[in-house]
């Protein structure tokens, strides 16, 4: 096996072990979603989402550099990062390009504009509540593949 696919297959480990954390926390938010009254919101609730917040972008973010790493084993050239989402969807790893952009936007919003508009970080709780599940299946799909492709055994 090649130091590469050590790489990889220590990606989808960690990958796994990060969809645990952000199941969990899913159920966690679901348990008081849709938020009516911020201000009633206990600070276990806040601390929940906060955690679930995070865990989110991470998760978005670590499946991204992921799949740059199999692009670089399929010996697709990883720039620009539009050429690699090509390459999950041909690979059925992803559903469309779009829908990951989307996410990749919700995961922008994550990290950059976390306002404290109440009706605004309603509607971006359930949105990525609602997008969670699909990210979890990209990392289902990529696991499939690199079972397949590389005899990935985790």
């Amino acid at each position: 096996m090649t130091e590469h696919l050590r790489l990889i297959w220590a990606r989808l480990d960690h990958l796994k072990r990060m969809a645990d954390y952000l199941t969990w926390s899913l159920q966690q938010v679901k348990g008081f979603s849709p938020i009516q009254d911020w201000a009633a919101l206990t600070p276990e609730q806040h601390e929940s989402l906060a955690a679930f917040r995070v865990r989110f972008s991470e998760f978005q973010e670590h499946l991204g550099k992921t799949m740059r790493a199999i692009a670089i084993e399929e010996e697709e050239h990883p720039e620009p990062f539009g050429a690699v989402l090509a390459l999950m969807e041909k690979l059925c790893i992803l559903d469309s390009t779009e829908h990951w952009k989307l996410i990749r936007e919700l995961r922008n919003a994550v990290n950059h504009e976390y306002e404290e508009n109440p009706e605004r970080l309603t509607e971006f709780f359930s949105q990525i509540i609602e997008e969670t599940p699909a990210l979890l299946d990209y990392m289902n799909q990529m696991l499939v593949y690199c079972r397949k492709a590389y005899g990935y055994q985790g």
